[in-house]
């Protein structure tokens, strides 16, 4: 069996079951890794057409006291429950499309092409905390409440009740010293924007942060009628980091995509002569740097980390060649089995590990045509040039992060959030491929200050999820804790499990299986013992 059995739709087991432990269960590990992802493709005689638009599951590992329990349950948002009811597809997706209700008459059939139809609450991607609340979430302005130890689904939140947005990312931050959760959304129009969302950390024993949230800044679009699609964006102490990426959304054909019976991957277009542009904003003040900062085309869905040095923006980041990336999931091509299926992933890029550097006071006695990053560990360059129209801009190129024969594709990166995220660090943890033919399967430790990788985890047949890091109490460095990663076995004789690592030498210590499945999914997070109090 090979890698479409990640693939397959999963049944839910809403009860907690007992893990089997083995190794030494770190007992100090309190609290859970809960997951989101795509877990059902099949829907009456429907398939789904594209991996992102499974219908949401959520799963959770508990942990308490060296003890384990694994539950899993489906998002029971208003997409599932109306797919449930006609036992069909029921909604339009990136890659599937939502046709008019055949019990229909044909008069209500032809007008409902013309209806805008409400964005999907399928929050199939990742997880937002803010407060003592949590939220799943996915790429529509649509959120939905849920209980982070039972995943019961509760209200669904409309976050353009409270920020103008249409769409927002499934990757919040966090503010280290304040508190407040960071994201940003698109405002579609005639001046299209790319809006920061600032939401306050609640007063204690309150729950009304949504209510107080606000737009910090608005970055006006370079192509208002086709803006940039971003899955995630940087965040250091004083900047948020907004990618400009030439993968667009052609917006007339965004608006009548239901008109013509299409779903929203044929509404993007990728330019690889279009350089990337990055924006960088003030946190506090709420001011754009004025410098326009460009580099060569590629596209990225994950930021590393970012953090300021020297009078510089250091961003790293996983970076692809172009966009084939999104038209390597489609449902057809990732159940083909064997060779056939080993051939998709063989044709399909591989993304790596790059750092940019932003010099941040430019000024006009700025020198033109030098390297301006004076950083020594890094051979990121930036230099400013000068456009045929006298206007200037500073050409960034990237530093690798590691060497590609070294590590063959890096993404689902991840680091200690709560210490260095924003700050300068020295390690990465992510997914990479064990061999070219197969989905990510290998976990790996990245030394980013060295530029090496310092550890690796690979087990055959076996698929780790993204690695989330868990300090020590008292924790001295900062890889001092642990590495979680929930692990999708394809043997049916083999269980999935929870692995847990000692992150600093990259060493199982101990995993807990489960004798039901656990689904691969997209992202998730660490969600410490909730306060009863």
């Amino acid at each position: 069996m090979g890698t479409e059995q990640i693939y397959k739709t999963y049944t839910e087991h809403p009860d907690p079951v007992k893990a089997v432990i083995k190794g030494n269960f770190p007992k100090w590990l309190s609290g859970g890794l809960v997951r989101n992802g795509p877990g059902m493709f099949d829907i009456g005689e429907d398939k789904i057409n594209h991996w992102f638009d499974g219908l949401g599951i959520m799963h959770r590992f508990s942990f308490k006291d060296g003890e384990v329990t694994y539950r899993s349950k489906y998002l029971r948002g208003d997409t599932y429950e109306r797919c449930m009811k006609e036992n069909r597809i029921a909604f339009t997706g990136f890659g599937s499309v939502h046709y008019p209700d055949p019990c229909k008459n044909i008069f209500r059939r032809f007008l409902s092409y013309f209806r805008m139809e409400e964005p999907t609450d399928n929050c199939n991607v990742n997880f937002i905390n803010v407060g003592d609340d949590y939220f799943v979430c996915t790429e529509t302005k649509m959120m939905r409440k849920i209980d982070i130890e039972t995943l019961d689904t509760k209200e669904k939140i409309d976050v353009s009740n409270y920020v103008t947005v249409q769409v927002s990312t499934a990757h919040p931050h966090y503010g280290l010293e304040d508190g407040a959760t960071f994201n940003m959304g698109s405002q579609f129009g005639k001046e299209t924007s790319y809006n920061i969302i600032k939401v306050p950390r609640p007063d204690k024993g309150k729950n009304d942060s949504l209510e107080k949230a606000e737009i910090l800044y608005k970055i006006p679009a370079t192509y208002p009628r086709s803006p940039s699609y971003y899955h995630s964006f940087g965040i250091t102490d004083n900047y948020i980091v907004f990618v400009e990426q030439p993968l667009t959304m052609n917006l007339l054909r965004l608006f009548t995509a239901r008109i013509r019976g299409v779903g929203m991957n044929t509404c993007f277009d990728f330019s690889s002569t279009t350089p990337v542009r990055f924006h960088l904003v003030n946190r506090e003040t709420a001011e754009h740097v004025s410098t326009k900062y460009l580099a060569d085309s590629f596209f990225v869905f994950h930021h590393i980390n970012a953090y300021e040095d020297d009078g510089n923006v250091v961003v790293d980041l996983c970076a692809y060649t172009d966009d084939t990336i999104m038209n390597s999931l489609y449902m057809a091509d990732l159940r083909k089995s064997g060779e056939e299926g080993a051939k998709k992933w063989r044709e399909t890029p591989n993304v790596f590990p790059r750092r940019y550097v932003f010099p941040i006071n430019i000024t006009e006695d700025t020198p033109k045509g030098e390297n301006l990053v004076k950083l020594d560990y890094t051979d990121a360059t930036a230099v400013l040039k000068e456009e045929e129209d006298g206007s200037v801009y500073v050409h960034c190129v990237h530093d690798d992060l590691v060497s590609q024969e070294e590590v063959p594709g890096y993404e689902a990166p991840n680091v200690n959030y709560w210490k260095y995220s924003g700050r300068k660090y020295q390690f990465a943890y992510g997914l990479c491929v064990h061999d070219k033919g197969t989905v990510m399967n290998k976990l790996v430790k990245l030394d980013v200050r060295n530029k090496k990788a310092v550890g690796l985890w690979h087990e055959k047949d076996m698929y780790p999820s993204e690695p989330i890091f868990i300090a020590s109490p008292d924790s001295k460095s900062e890889d001092d804790g642990v590495i979680v990663s929930a692990v999708t076995s394809v043997l049916p004789d083999k269980p999935g499990f929870l692995l847990v690592m000692d992150a600093k030498t990259f060493t199982e210590v101990a995993r807990a299986e489960v004798p039901i499945d656990v689904p691969w999914g997209i992202h998730g997070t660490y969600a410490p013992p909730q306060n009863k109090e």
